[in-house]
Order: structure tokens, then sequence, then C-alpha cells
């Protein structure tokens, strides 16, 4: 449905938000962070309509379109009722949104490779191509199985981007949900995802 509200996806990625800046850009004061820990290191971005904001990923969205770059990689993507299109930060994106009665399923190619992604109530497991990167250039793809949900609702697991499994947490504030159409909070989703941290193991 058109402009549906995600609250399906955000009550499944729930979390409080992670440390706030302690001097937040003008267009994103007052916006709400989400976070992807793997290992130590972190992956943080701002998002207050209409900007998405991090020290990897910066978007702008208006009208169902976000321009911008990824790992300083230009990217410009389209919404609609079924998914998202357009190019991603190392090739096209067309993936599909499907809510099933037991799951949400993310499904498509995403920087011109093989995207899936099934979201439940408990868990979030799937492939995303990277986008860049800063480290381990050979990596093209990170693997997250992410199903355990703590105190907090942040989901938490492993992931895989190349080396040994690291233990990984994925912060999403539900009030996200308030801003964001379901569509908008997928390409959130998948561009904190593509965007993985690197551990100082992996960074060797």
């Amino acid at each position: 449905m058109a402009g549906a509200r995600p609250a399906f996806l955000a009550a499944l990625l729930s979390a409080a938000a992670a440390c706030a800046a302690s001097q937040p850009l003008p267009e994103t004061r007052g916006g709400i962070e989400v976070g992807l820990r793997r290992g130590a290191a972190w992956s943080m971005m701002t998002v207050k309509p209409p900007y998405v904001i991090g020290p990897r990923v910066n978007l702008r969205f208006d009208r169902g379109v976000f321009n911008g770059a990824i790992d300083d990689r230009a990217v410009q993507l389209r919404v609609d009722d079924q998914g998202v299109s357009g190019m991603g930060p190392a090739g096209s994106v067309a993936v599909d949104i499907e809510e099933q009665p037991d799951k949400l399923v993310i499904e498509g190619s995403w920087n011109a490779s093989r995207l899936h992604l099934d979201v439940t109530p408990g868990s979030l497991r799937g492939t995303i191509a990277l986008g860049g990167g800063r480290s381990l250039a050979d990596v093209q793809s990170c693997q997250y199985v992410l199903d355990r949900a703590d105190a907090s609702g942040a989901r938490t697991g492993t992931s895989i981007c190349g080396g040994l499994p690291e233990e990984t947490r994925l912060e999403v504030p539900p009030a996200l949900g308030k801003w964001l159409t379901r569509q908008e909070m997928v390409v959130v989703l998948l561009a904190l995802l593509s965007s993985p941290p690197f551990t100082q193991l992996e960074r060797m």
C-alpha cells in the first residue's frame, strides 16, 4: 500500500538509539540515530527528514527519491509501492518488498548483486552486497544472522564480512516509523547493512 507506515519493520528492529553526537549537524539536530555494531566497531547514521547522514552515508530524500552518496559513491534510489530501484554505490538496484504472514521479505538486486533478507518478529537473516568499504577490498558481501532481541529491542547475533563471525548488534528505534514509510525504512536499513564497520583485525 502506498505510503504505508512501517510499524511492522520498525517493531522488529526497535532499539534505543546509540549515543548522540556531541555536536550534530544543523540538518540532523533532533534526528534519530540508527546503528550497526560489529565487534567493537560502530557504523552510525542520523535520520531527520529529508536527510540521512553519517560518516559513510550522505543522503537526501524527497518525493520518493534518495540522492547522495554511500562510501563516497553516488546513489540515486526511487521508492514506490513495490520496493526500491535505481543505482546504488556499486551497481544497479531492483528490490522487492513483500510482507508475508510471518515475515517481511526484502529481495532482489543491490549493487548489481543478489540481495535477500528475511525479517521476522525474532530475527533478521540474509546477505547483502557491500557498496565499497574501508578495508578488505576483496569482500563482496556480508551475511547477517541476527536471531536474538535484547531487553532494549536491539537485534543481536553474528555477521560475516569476509573473515570470522563477529558479534553484531543492530539498533533501529521504533520512532523512525513515524517519519518514514516502510519503503523508506528499507532504504535506510540497506544503506546501513551494506556499509558495515570493520573490526580492527579486519582492517589489518
